[in-house]
């Protein structure tokens, strides 16, 4: 009897050990907030929704309906493979809410930028194998990159400024007209050359010759995507060739702007799209 108790216990260890339930181990490569991959040992998807923090970023924190700019990449738990029904692992600017980031939102909502977040959620098939991991890096909405000095003797109509690294800029006084096109690097990026069919998103402040404000993207709309085949000519021409993650200001004469005046504009590039005409 102990003989057939001793050999029924080895059956059921040798069944626990082929039936694969180890928990998921999943192990990202890649730089923050450039395109990833997964490694995965284990097969046993989680019950619930699964969240951990692998970077913890200290960026400005996301509140729920507030913009977020991100890239987030879905994989199958089962062999690592990107689930590309969907437009994974391209960056993102949308809202945090159910519209923009559906289930997600309730997993970004709190979070700060220059967090990645790892996520795991089953139900991706039926039975206990199979996962969507989704990692999610949150990205800075504001310029990220070395100090530049403001050259001397300073560029003409060059503006007197208040900004604070970090944070948006703003501008104490004007500097008269602007007689050429200049481009006066605040911090230089260390991310993409944006090329001149690019969609750009960005950050932006404009103002006139005297300094007065009249469109701030920090104030009003938050970051936006724009094609640089759509802006005025300053403005694309200032951008193309520059870094992701700089922040410039671009003098522009009127006759480079659209309207009646020289324009100042502040420009943070914060990602780029690529686009096939």
């Amino acid at each position: 009897m102990q003989r057939l108790i001793l050999a029924l216990v080895l059956v059921l260890v040798g069944l626990t050990a082929c039936s694969g339930d180890q928990p998921l181990d999943v192990t990202v490569n890649g730089n923050f907030g450039a395109p990833v991959t997964i490694s995965v040992a284990g097969s046993a998807a989680p019950e619930a929704v699964t969240k951990d923090v692998l970077i913890e970023g200290d960026g400005r924190a996301l509140e729920e309906d507030s913009y977020v700019l991100m890239r987030a990449t879905s994989f199958d738990s089962r062999d690592g493979s990107i689930i590309d029904s969907y437009n994974t692992g391209a960056v993102r600017l949308t809202a945090v809410d159910e519209e923009g980031l559906g289930e997600l939102s309730s997993q970004v909502a709190g979070e700060k930028e220059g967090t990645r977040l790892l996520i795991t959620r089953p139900g991706l098939t039926s039975g206990a194998e199979g996962a969507e991991i989704v990692v999610v890096d949150l990205l800075p909405t504001t310029a990220q990159g070395e100090d530049i000095s403001i050259p001397d003797p300073k560029p003409k109509g060059m503006p007197k400024l208040t900004e604070a690294r970090g944070t948006m800029p703003g501008i104490a006084s004007g500097g008269g007209e602007i007689p050429d096109l200049e481009v006066v690097p605040l911090i230089q990026g260390a991310g993409t050359q944006v090329d001149a069919t690019d969609t750009v998103i960005m950050q932006y402040l404009v103002a006139d010759s005297k300094g007065k404000v009249t469109e701030s993207s920090w104030q009003d709309s938050g970051p936006i995507s724009a094609n640089l085949q759509d802006v005025m000519t300053g403005l694309h021409t200032g951008i193309t060739d520059q870094n992701v993650g700089s922040r410039l200001v671009i003098l522009v004469p009127s006759a480079q702007a659209r309207g009646d005046g020289d324009l100042v504009i502040i420009v943070d590039i914060l990602a780029t799209i690529q686009t096939t005409h």
